[in-house]
């Protein structure tokens, strides 16, 4: 006699060689499904994708032979556990999840493998038209989508009673997600995503891309010659015989010694002044600690050198950088002749090490030296602004951001790592959440390039990758 069980299909869409983490990871899946969900069968299937149409038409004959009542599609770079666990693991509770939310098609979320390394889940723009969700937007839990990505979906096998075969055809105008999506709406189902599942997708150095890693590939996206170029100049050496120089420290190492001075800070009931007072504080300290900060983490650098490579030179851009402190972007750029506006508190070390650098070496900058409330900016209009470590300073960050947006020319960009900021609890920062930091940019018409980069421009609709 046949079992009364429900079926379930794994899918798996792959190339010739699958990664030794994806199979271990799928085995632990498969392991899962046996042992935690003896209420369904389960079936195998791996289909190799020289063309991944024909692939995802395959899995889905193969479904339809077995009698499968849900289709879990996965492509072979994505983990389901991406913290290296040993053993069981609610990652592999996805199927089950996903089941229980008693939808057509649901996705999970993950992100693209190459940079900017958008979420996978589109909303639809016009009717030919699609464009990634921003952060602002995920929310965490269920939510409907126009598209799920196609690298993860668990899919009710009735949908393809109305949908015509094949159902995936070659990508010449929508990727196979997009095409799926848009024959199920058609046949009178919806797409939904359940964004509090992430999955981790493998890059072919074996770096699982996920929400907390992402914004470190930012490099990605920068033409080879530009980043050798910028990555292989040296802005740190001169950096740090200027620091030395300013600070009268002996070297590297007392640098290191001078960085742990804050102490308590309660900036609550803080006036404005106040506020402005403590960044006056401790003037040769503050001036070791960033030039610590700012080199003893990857990222820094990264995204430093990214925001180099992204300035073009040939002609002079007219460049911001907000809550400059020591000015290591500002200051490179000023050497490469654009003209540069540095923007801080009156009075601080960090300011005052940086107007003294840009004398020393004859680097033409211009200087707004803050003393209380907004910045009149006048009729000024930048290419670029630079405001990294630098909203969550202050409780009036969507004043100032909007202030901002204003006057950034059309085609300019913001550089502002609040979206991936991820030290909340730092004394010096004021409550500001991720998400609405993207949505408050959107607002000032910057659109999210990548997670630190706004482009104010009108979002162009976009297809999964």
């Amino acid at each position: 006699m046949g079992s009364d069980r429900k079926k379930i299909f794994l899918g798996v869409v792959a190339y010739g060689a699958v990664d030794p983490e994806i199979l271990e990871d799928y085995m632990r899946l498969s392991f899962h499904c046996g042992r935690r969900m003896p209420e369904y069968d389960f079936f195998l299937g791996v289909k190799s994708k020289s063309e991944q149409f024909r692939a995802r038409n395959a899995i889905v004959d193969a479904a339809m032979k077995v009698g499968a009542d849900y289709l879990y599609m996965v492509d072979d770079d994505m983990l389901h556990d991406t913290d290296n666990n040993v053993g069981p693991t609610e990652s592999y509770d996805i199927i089950a999840k996903l089941i229980a939310h008693k939808k057509d098609v649901c996705g999970a979320l993950y992100y693209q493998r190459k940079s900017p390394h958008a979420a996978v889940l589109m909303r639809k723009v016009h009717d030919r038209g699609y464009r990634f969700l921003r952060d602002d937007e995920i929310e965490g839990k269920l939510q409907k989508v126009d598209v799920a990505g196609g690298g993860c979906l668990l899919i009710n096998m009735k949908i393809f009673d109305k949908i015509k075969s094949p159902y995936f055809g070659p990508e010449f105008e929508f990727g196979t997600d997009i095409q799926l999506a848009r024959s199920a709406y058609d046949a009178g189902f919806e797409v939904w995503a359940d964004t509090s599942i992430e999955l981790g997708h493998l890059r072919s150095e074996k770096v699982a891309v996920t929400s907390k890693n992402r914004h470190h590939s930012l490099l990605d996206t920068v033409p080879g010659e530009v980043r050798t170029q910028f990555t292989a100049g040296d802005i740190y050496g001169p950096l740090l015989a200027d620091v030395l120089d300013y600070t009268g420290y002996k070297d590297i190492d007392d640098l290191g010694r001078h960085d742990n001075f804050l102490g308590v800070w309660d900036k609550a009931d803080k006036t404005e002044e106040e506020v402005y007072e403590w960044y006056r504080r401790f003037p040769m300290e503050r001036v070791a600690r960033q030039y610590v900060f700012n080199t003893s983490y990857q990222f820094k650098a990264d995204a430093t050198m990214f925001i180099l490579a992204s300035v073009q030179d040939g002609q002079a851009a007219d460049i911001m950088d907000y809550g400059c402190g020591i000015g290591i972007t500002a200051f490179a750029l000023a050497q490469r002749g654009h003209n540069v506006t540095a923007v801080d508190i009156a009075g601080t070390g960090t300011l005052e090490f940086l107007k003294w650098r840009a004398k020393k070496h004859n680097v033409r900058m211009k200087f707004i030296e803050r003393t209380g409330g907004p910045v009149d900016y006048g009729t000024a209009a930048f290419d670029a602004v630079i405001a990294m470590d630098t909203f969550e300073h202050t409780p009036a960050w969507r004043e100032e951001l909007g202030n901002i947006a204003a006057h950034i020319k059309d085609g300019g960009a913001l550089f502002a790592n609040n979206a991936v900021l991820d030290d909340p609890a730092h004394p010096e920062h004021y409550e500001l959440d991720k998400r609405e930091f993207v949505s408050e940019c959107v607002k000032g018409n910057l659109m999210p390039y990548n997670q630190i980069t706004y482009v104010k421009k009108e979002m162009k609709c976009q297809e999964a990758q």
